[in-house]
């Protein structure tokens, strides 16, 4: 609200508390070789909430919530026609060229990238966004449950695909 009535201060301490987190989940949802669009659809949800209604933003209950939701959607969008088929196309010579040496990041990554987008979606909101579970479920306009269960499955998925116990507790993914 302060930053709604011209206070620059709040709006930079919002920029300096989110943008880093934000622009790192945007940066996930984008197509691969995309990635560099993350800043642009950051700073375009802060234009957007800067020219939002203050009786919308009045409406807002969790604020961190919010944020990643709109982030979301504004990624979403960026990734989505043409943009997303030429990244699909480009994906494997992409991978064949990183700059990634170590087998166990590469192997991390495609189990990753192999879970279902909800579940894949739920973990990064959790250990990227460092959210909670009720503001995951707030960001996804899913139930808690839904949130729950995209988050135990996930890690059930990765601990099969890796052949490895991961160092996070999946009751935390799950219960968190």
């Amino acid at each position: 609200m302060r930053m709604h009535r011209g206070d620059e201060r709040a709006a930079e301490m919002l920029w300096a508390r989110f943008a880093a987190r934000l622009t790192a989940y945007a940066r996930v949802l984008l197509p691969s070789g995309h990635q560099h669009a993350a800043e642009d659809v950051v700073q375009g949800v802060f234009v957007k909430v800067l020219g939002m209604r203050r009786g919308q933003v009045r409406g807002v209950r969790d604020g961190t919530a919010f944020l990643f939701r709109v982030t979301r959607n504004e990624a979403i969008n960026a990734g989505r026609g043409e943009l997303r088929e030429q990244a699909r196309r480009r994906a494997g010579e992409e991978r064949a060229a990183s700059v990634l040496e170590c087998d166990e990041v590469r192997r991390m990554l495609g189990a990753i990238e192999g879970l279902v987008y909800e579940q894949r979606e739920v973990l990064l909101l959790r250990y990227i966004g460092g959210l909670t579970i009720g503001q995951v479920s707030e960001a996804l306009g899913v139930k808690h449950g839904t949130v729950a269960s995209r988050g135990r499955l996930g890690m059930e998925r990765l601990r099969e695909e890796l052949g490895v116990e991961l160092g996070i507790d999946a009751n935390e993914v799950c219960d968190g």
